[in-house]
């Protein structure tokens, strides 16, 4: 018993060298990460069913029988691809042992393809890859269950119980040990696509950071020259290429081979029309240039490629996987930074629009104002008609800007002082502002709507007027600012809907604008509005606090928006 255990031993390391070469397989790898297609998995069972019919023929004849590794092929097979491979390998192996003959060829047969069976059924619900030692526990099982079948089907029975006696441990032993170190080898391969995976991941990421600032301002010659040297520094290549449909952006690297990136071969369109990457093989003298093209998309629209290139060896999986990777990162860039444009764009014209149309009541009222003035006052009609043109020009001005604190209270004390004109002791306003935030940096008109909203809707429609105080205050990190008014107020179901987009009065739109600008600028700011009809409206929020060497840089974040 001990020579046929050293015998089996030394025959199946034969199967377990062919385990190793097909563990570095690409589509092995496929087939235990799931991403399997048809194609491999008829190879699987080809290649699982040959491993059977191999572990027959390696096997020792011992009294009309044959001691063997047949088991390790069908039951491997039912645990990496589930019931349905697993039996029809345990099948295909254990005809052919059926087809051999001998007083054992049904029991062995049978039983083949029941242990294929079973290994599928373990792996159904083992749903990760299966524990070397369940693997173990599996083969003990299934040559147990041989054996047991050999005594119940193979005649005479003298003859079936001799034979076990000689084969029954050997073969439990080295075929439980096989599929155990078959499935040790397997998970050394899921190891080693998880080093790889978090390898690419770390670079991908790592190219992220740096390539986004530049790749949000389209796809152009600048752009793609810092983009193409970031990646040539991060991934092992020889050469990088960004392109677009016509010309070679940038490239750095072989500078021999840049004439391969000027036209897009019919094979790479024919690709891309599918969203796959090119890969090209391409010899030169004695020497060999591989490379791997990637499409760049914007709204499925294609408007480039990046091109990786390997000298004197083949692009690999990962080259490929990387390429795949970037071409995403890039083309969902993209996409995003066309998005920005035309968000600015449509910003731009908004504020255009609303800027062409400037409240006409007020600027009517106010220019009737400086007539009547003109009968009675001739000086105040003057300060009157210089105060109006400052307002004026400094809604042009500084629209779309950032600006300090102190030069949107001038604005808006020029606002005040031509209401007061009109309205005179109506309107009262109480101003209580720390000095040291008067050189803080905001967007234009961030407080000015609120102040119009609180006059306008707040105190002139009532009779006696009222009062508007004004709070510009220290709040750590933050500026705490504070619109009240003793006005009118706002009716409860109106509050709720203020915030809300497009709500359509001209009261909810100012300060709808207020608030989308304040969280498009510090997503979750502070913003609170306390109104009771007939009481009277609050409104209070928080904005960073940003100093004169900030504005530039935050400048062009900022979304434009008028109360009027």
């Amino acid at each position: 018993m001990l020579n046929l255990l050293t015998i089996l031993a030394e025959r199946f390391s034969m199967i377990g060298l062919l385990a190793f070469v097909l563990s570095r397989a690409n589509f092995f790898k496929k087939v235990i990460s799931n991403n399997v297609s048809y194609k491999d998995l008829s190879i699987l069972i080809i290649i699982f069913s040959l491993i059977g019919i191999i572990g027959t023929y390696v096997g020792i004849p011992i009294n009309g029988a044959i001691a063997n590794s047949r088991v390790v092929g069908p039951m491997i097979a039912g645990l990496l691809g589930g019931p349905f491979i697993g039996f029809l390998v345990g099948f295909i192996a254990g005809l052919h042992r059926f087809l051999i003959g001998g007083f054992t060829a049904l029991s062995c047969g049978i039983s083949t393809t029941i242990e294929g069976l079973i290994g599928g059924i373990i792996k159904k619900y083992y749903k990760n890859t299966v524990d070397w030692k369940i693997a173990f526990l599996a083969g003990i099982i299934g040559e147990t269950l041989q054996m047991i079948l050999i005594l119940t089907i193979s005649r005479p029975f003298s003859s079936a119980l001799s034979l076990v006696k000689v084969i029954g441990l050997p073969m439990i032993l080295v075929n439980s040990s096989g599929i155990a170190v078959f499935m040790l080898i397997i998970k050394s391969v899921f190891d080693e696509i998880d080093i790889i995976e978090s390898r690419q991941a770390k670079i991908m990421l790592d190219i992220t950071s740096k390539t986004i600032p530049y790749i949000r301002s389209g796809l152009n010659k600048d752009t793609a020259k810092v983009v193409s040297e970031i990646i040539y520094e991060s991934i092992n290549v020889d050469a990088v290429a960004i392109t677009d449909l016509k010309t070679v952006l940038a490239y750095i690297g072989l500078d021999d081979v840049q004439d391969k990136c000027q036209f897009l071969k019919k094979s790479e369109i024919n690709a891309f029309r599918f969203k796959k990457v090119y890969v090209d093989h391409n010899k030169r003298g004695l020497g060999l240039l591989s490379s791997v093209t990637a499409p760049l998309y914007c709204y499925d629209e294609l408007v480039g490629t990046l091109k990786l290139f390997r000298k004197n060896k083949f692009v690999n999986s990962t080259d490929i996987e990387v390429a795949k990777g970037l071409s995403n990162l890039i083309s969902n860039q993209l996409e995003i930074a066309d998005a920005e444009n035309q968000k600015r764009i449509a910003n731009e014209m908004k504020f255009n629009a609303l800027q062409a149309q400037i409240n006409p009541h007020f600027l009517f009222n106010a220019l009737n104002t400086v007539i009547s003035f003109i009968q009675y006052n001739p000086d105040g009609a003057s300060k009157l008609l210089i105060t109006l043109s400052e307002y004026l020009r400094n809604n042009l001005r500084y629209a779309g800007k950032w600006i300090m604190i102190c030069k949107e209270l001038e604005n808006i004390d020029a606002y005040l002082f031509i209401e007061k004109a009109r309205f005179g002791d109506k309107i009262n306003v109480v101003k209580d502002i720390d000095d040291d935030l008067l050189n803080m940096y905001i967007p234009a008109l961030l407080i000015q709507p609120i102040v119009e909203n609180a006059v306008k809707h707040g105190i002139l429609p009532k009779d006696n007027g009222g009062t508007v105080v004004i709070k510009i205050k220290d709040n750590n990190d933050f500026i705490r600012f504070s619109v009240e008014d003793d006005g009118e107020g706002i009716e409860y179901e109106m509050l709720k809907k203020i915030v809300k987009e497009d709500y359509g009065t001209s009261m909810g739109i100012g300060l709808h604008n207020v608030y989308e600008r304040i969280q498009s600028i510090h997503r979750g700011a502070f913003f609170k509005i306390e109104s009771k009809k007939g009481h009277g409206t609050k409104v209070v929020f928080d904005f960073p606090k940003y100093y004169e060497e900030n504005k530039e840089e935050i400048s062009s974040d900022v979304e434009v928006f008028n109360s009027r």
